[in-house]
């Protein structure tokens, strides 16, 4: 091959990998933006509360994310597997038990997180409205993954644009009418929520709200039985991992002690903004890949997840050093020791940093269902991080106990990257088995393990 043909044939590749990058931009629009309004609003209530009332809020906030993490173990990362089904009948009752369990558990999800704000301090309104803002928060969740699962992510993206927009604009409200409490915010939120439903349009919503199907939800148990029951408890014990300080600290010390220690943590948020929108974009893309056969195409995505993350947390790192730096006060209000705002986002920038490593290879393992094992990567870690999150907050204060939380991170990432070499190394011989009968099994092993595996799966 020569002249022109050697030439596009060689461009090939960096013209695919500009089009991930495209689609990744366009995966990260639109919760970006989410992101900076949020971002905003919680710079607000940092500067407008006291440190308790912020705590108590922060606090909420982190087990709001909880729930999101449990709908991706129910429903998200399973999603995409059962509507690859070839069976067209099978996958449209599959999809009607997840529209039906989704609306059942956002109806609990509002019950209990009610039952949250209140024991936390909320006034009666201002719990029952982020209350409310989490049961649609939940659905909306499940709508931008059954978007991107169905192959339309313009409608998630253009979703996190109304939610971003309307957000703004309340937070615009908020800062006319100076608001110093609570209920607004929550209000805010709810708003922004619910008018982001739209533009999933009619069908999805008449799918969701009106015309459900209660005879499939008994067909949940099938995804249960297969996929969710080990990603739930994965997502439960990752809580434990990334989260234990949140709870062990405001159990022991209060909201007030967390509430220096969630300040410290907004530096980091675009991070874990960017890594919940590219897996949660690059999920079904990769499931889709598997399904055809592709292993090849899913390992190579690896590389390119990886490196637009790495990138986002240098720019993020730098971003954060400034600002503490040139203009703390901007974000941060003087009641707040800067030292100790400075200690705190050095190590949140270090768990992020262990955790963007493992996120590519934790998505994939989704993916492929591999639950169990990602489960029992969790576990592992859990088991690191909660001890030593309770001896550090004892030892040396809650500031510290963050340490405790990048060790178990460290423990996860290295199980999850074990797990998926091992996951690797089976797929690929068994795509060499099926092209080399003759082979003998150690041998097939041995040559998927070397240089990463060269053997391709699929044309």
């Amino acid at each position: 091959m020569s002249g022109p043909a050697q030439q596009d044939h060689r461009s090939a590749p960096a013209q695919a990998r500009f089009g991930r990058f495209l689609r990744y931009g366009m995966a990260v629009v639109g919760p970006v933006g989410s992101a900076a309004a949020q971002f905003v609003l919680a710079l607000q209530m940092l500067h407008a509360l006291t440190p308790a009332s912020f705590g108590a809020f922060s606090f909420l906030l982190v087990t709001f994310q909880f729930s999101l993490g449990l709908w991706s173990a129910l429903f998200c990362a399973p999603l995409p597997i059962v509507l690859t089904e070839p069976d067209t009948q099978r996958r449209e009752s599959m999809a009607n038990a997840f529209f039906a369990m989704n609306l059942l558990l956002g109806t609990l999800a509002f019950g209990l997180f009610w039952l949250i704000g209140a024991a936390v301090g909320l006034e009666s309104i201002a719990a029952a409205l982020f209350a409310a803002y989490v049961a649609f928060a939940l659905l909306r969740w499940f709508a931008r993954a059954y978007a991107y699962a169905m192959g339309a992510p313009l409608q998630t993206v253009t979703s996190d644009i109304v939610y971003t927009v309307a957000l703004f604009a309340a937070i615009g409200l908020m800062m006319v009418w100076r608001s110093e409490t609570v209920t607004a915010p929550c209000a805010a939120l709810l708003a922004s929520t619910v008018v982001a439903l739209l533009p999933f349009g009619r069908r999805f919503l008449a799918r969701q709200f009106v015309h459900l199907s209660w005879k499939d939800a008994p067909r949940y148990r099938d995804v249960w039985t297969q996929h969710a029951r080990w990603s739930l408890a994965g997502v439960v014990s990752t809580e434990a991992t990334g989260n234990a300080h949140a709870y062990i600290v405001t159990l022991f010390a209060g909201p007030a002690a967390f509430a220096t220690l969630a300040a410290s943590a907004l530096l980091i948020r675009p991070i874990g903004v960017v890594m919940n929108a590219l897996s949660e974009f690059e999920r079904p893309q990769m499931a889709r890949q598997l399904a055809k056969g592709r292993l090849d195409l899913a390992l190579r995505a690896l590389i390119v997840f990886r490196a637009v993350l790495v990138a986002v947390w240098v720019a993020s790192a730098a971003l954060g050093t400034a600002i503490l730096i040139l203009a703390p006060h901007v974000l941060f209000p003087a009641r707040y020791e800067l030292s100790y705002i400075a200690t705190g986002a050095a190590l949140w920038m270090a768990v992020a940093f262990v955790r963007l490593l493992r996120m590519p290879e934790s998505t994939l393992l989704q993916a492929a269902g591999v639950f169990r094992p990602l489960a029992w990567a969790s576990v592992v870690s859990a088991f690191a991080s909660l001890p030593a999150v309770t001896l550090l907050l004892l030892a040396k204060g809650p500031l510290w106990s963050i340490a405790g939380v990048l060790i178990g991170e460290a423990v996860f990432a290295v199980w999850i990257w074990r797990q998926t070499r091992h996951w690797r190394i089976r797929m690929l011989t068994e795509a060499a088995r099926a092209a080399s009968p003759a082979m003998g099994d150690e041998e097939l092993a041995a040559g998927a393990a070397g240089e990463g595996g060269k053997v391709e799966a699929g044309p």
